[in-house]
């Protein structure tokens, strides 16, 4: 395998402006699977039920998303799937994973049950993680859309435990620091706005726990922030009045942003993103919140990694439009922050911070040209039922075809 530079060592581009994005999705759900030799608990509900014959837990796990990859590899024959313990990893490196294929496995985080048990009343639970290939952000969306419609004809359960992540990166190309400073900087001051796009269940998630509430920056002093910038390399912090106005902002958070752009590396950048060890897992599970800038952080026997920004707020969800619409958001923010200059970015961030509370998810989507219809219609569902597949038993307890 030819040598990749971005996976080989943690470096950053000196110029990332050229050439499209690139993203990938992670779809979560439970699926349901009922004893061999037992009767279909629902047999009104037109969508296929598991079975096995094990008594062990994992191995029913193992069998049930057996059976969900074999469906997903004969109904759609021209997609590639496999099982993700039969990964493969760009050499020499054995946990940086080749995203050439859809892939099946497991994830703890995700449960039927706040206790984690795997089985209540006539099902037991099996969690589900399906990775997507790397795509080009000028696909259509179609491999997600087949995927979603073949999961709909078994039997899948949503819950607030379940999630859409989306990775967008550039490839075999990494990002310049520059981008990551101005991609920081933007989500810092929307992230709000950006998390009330998305069900109830996100706004205050452990899984997806805020920046700007959880992170190391947001943990650290205005005293600390100004002493380490003082001894940050000179000149790093001092480009951020060509991108960012201070007009508007408090001293903490004119502090924080400086502190963004006296980084003299995107692992320091990375690193400030992450969870603060003064934050109890209770409220904030892992390293990574809301967003997700651990693949900028050293992996691999030789420090390189993914480098994708990982979007984090989305709930669970087998609605293609929905997630292909939010797919198109991501990519757009993280376009304008690798491709605006300095004068479009500046008066971009100007307008957040003039609009303060009153900016709202919609605002940024829309400034930044992205469709916003899906985003009203579900505003509008979740309004009047904010609840997943909440219901312990019938039809409603899974998504419908």
């Amino acid at each position: 395998m030819s040598y990749i530079p971005k996976i080989d060592q943690l470096l950053a581009a000196r110029d990332d402006r050229h050439g499209a994005l690139t993203y990938g999705v992670e779809l979560e759900f439970l699926v349901p699977s009922i004893p061999s030799n037992a009767q279909d608990p629902d047999p009104e509900i037109n969508q296929c039920v598991y079975r096995s014959s094990r008594d062990d837990s994992e191995m029913i796990k193992k069998d049930v998303r057996d059976q969900l990859l074999e469906d997903l590899q004969q109904q759609l024959e021209d997609i590639p799937f496999r099982a993700m313990d039969d990964d493969d990893f760009h050499p020499p490196h054995d946990n940086v994973v080749i995203y050439d294929a859809w892939r099946l496995g497991g994830e703890l985080t995700i449960s039927k049950h706040d206790d984690h048990k795997s089985a209540e009343g006539p099902y037991h639970w099996t969690d589900c993680e399906l990775t997507s290939a790397v795509m080009n952000s000028d696909e259509d969306g179609q491999g997600i859309e087949d995927v979603c419609r073949v999961l709909k004809t078994i039997r899948v359960h949503l819950n607030k435990s379940t999630a859409v992540h989306v990775h967008v990166g550039r490839g075999d190309e990494p990002f310049s620091l520059l981008t990551l400073k101005k991609f920081a900087t933007l989500y810092w001051l929307t992230e709000k706005a950006i998390i009330e796009l998305h069900h109830p269940s996100r706004h205050n998630n452990k899984h997806s726990f805020r920046l700007n509430n959880c992170s190391l920056l947001a943990h650290k002093s205005q005293v600390c922030l100004e002493k380490e910038e003082r001894s940050s390399p000179s000149g790093f912090s001092d480009l951020m009045t060509e991108y960012v106005p201070e007009a508007g902002l408090s001293k903490l958070r004119q502090a924080q942003l400086r502190r963004i752009w006296a980084c003299s590396s995107i692992e320091e950048v990375a690193e400030l993103m992450q969870r603060s060890d003064k934050v109890p897992e209770c409220r904030a599970a892992g390293k990574r919140g809301a967003m997700g800038f651990l693949r900028f952080l050293p992996a691999g026997k030789t420090g390189g990694n993914m480098q994708t920004f990982e979007w984090r707020q989305m709930s669970g969800s087998l609605d293609a439009n929905h997630i292909n619409q939010w797919v198109k958001a991501c990519i757009a923010f993280t376009d304008f922050c690798r491709l605006s200059d300095k004068t479009t970015f500046k008066e971009f961030v100007k307008d957040v911070i003039e609009r303060g509370k009153d900016y709202t998810g919609i605002d940024l989507l829309e400034d930044l040209d992205v469709d916003t219809r899906v985003f009203r219609q579900m505003s509008d569902v979740w309004s009047q039922d904010p609840s997943f597949c909440e219901d312990h038993k019938g039809r409603k307890l899974f998504v419908p075809k």
